[in-house]
């Protein structure tokens, strides 16, 4: 399966990274499910396998798309979630009634947004605001989780293992086993601002750095069971001048794949050693 590339400017193949398959705007995230690929770009537009094949509304940028075997979640600015049905965007109205959504924020005053989803292997739905926590969505109905000022900014879950569940956040990463509570990990991390997360078998690939701006980040590597991290210096730069961000780290077939700036980064061993793989790209914004 060939990893796709989102930039700020267009979409790209890391098979022909001199080509976009979407061109001309910034793609917000990548999914895949399966052999099949779903894109977000900064038009509003949804792309499936190279069609659009919906558009939301005026003033409503899409952050995030989750596809699952019954639907395809999408998740926007002003913390909406949406389902995909017929083409159109349909509002989740027992999302838009959250418990605790009164609360959400940002912290410039701002509305709070979708930022990211996973699913579990239960087909349980965690659903990342920013700055909301993460909130369980199943057939019990919808609830919070983790601590809202635990600032998150990914959630991921484990391709295997039903309720486990990670979370890259400003203090930490969290980590939980059960799909509700969650305990955070900061050791052997220079600081504890999380932006990025990443299982790949039984290690976790972290992004951290010492807050939203910065010069100071790195990206660490850690045992999925716990432990201490450990710096990924082995073809990487010793500093990125900014975050490694939200969706700009992806497994694919087993190996490992860093965006930052202009360039990707490839591991074949979990995170040990690092091959530059493209460069000269437009800033990489998120990859699938």
């Amino acid at each position: 399966m060939n990893l796709l590339i989102g930039t700020a400017a267009g979409a790209f193949s890391l098979d022909d990274p001199a080509t976009p398959f979407i061109a001309g705007t910034r793609i917000n995230h990548i999914a895949r499910s399966g052999t099949d690929w779903w894109a977000l770009d900064g038009k509003s537009r949804i792309h499936h396998n190279g069609d659009v094949v919906a558009t939301g509304s005026d003033g409503i940028a899409l952050n995030c798309v989750r596809p699952t075997p019954s639907t395809v979640w999408v998740g926007a600015t002003a913390a909406r979630l949406y389902r995909l049905e017929d083409g159109r965007l349909v509002e989740d109205e027992p999302f838009a009634a959250a418990p605790g959504r009164d609360r959400w924020y940002t912290p410039w005053g701002g509305p709070p947004d979708v930022r990211s989803m996973a699913v579990d292997a239960a087909g349980h739905l965690y659903v990342n605001v920013h700055v909301g926590g993460i909130l369980r969505y199943d057939e019990d109905g919808i609830a919070p989780t983790i601590d809202q000022d635990s600032d998150v900014h990914q959630v991921i879950a484990h391709p295997s293992e039903e309720e486990t569940v990670l979370a890259a956040c400003a203090r930490g990463m969290a980590q939980s086993s059960n799909g509700r509570d969650f305990e955070f990990r900061a050791e052997g991390l220079h600081a504890p601002y999380c932006r990025a997360v990443a299982i790949v078998g039984d290690v976790v690939l972290l992004s951290a750095s010492t807050g939203p701006r910065t010069s100071r980040a790195r990206l660490y590597r850690g045992n999925l069971l716990g432990g201490p991290f450990e710096e990924c210096r082995d073809g990487l730069p010793e500093w990125f001048d900014d975050n490694l961000d939200t969706h700009c780290l992806a497994v694919v077939d087993g190996s490992v794949f860093a965006g930052h700036r202009g360039t990707l980064w490839r591991s074949d061993d979990q995170g040990g050693q690092w091959d530059e793989v493209a460069s000269g790209l437009p800033d990489v914004t998120c990859l699938g």
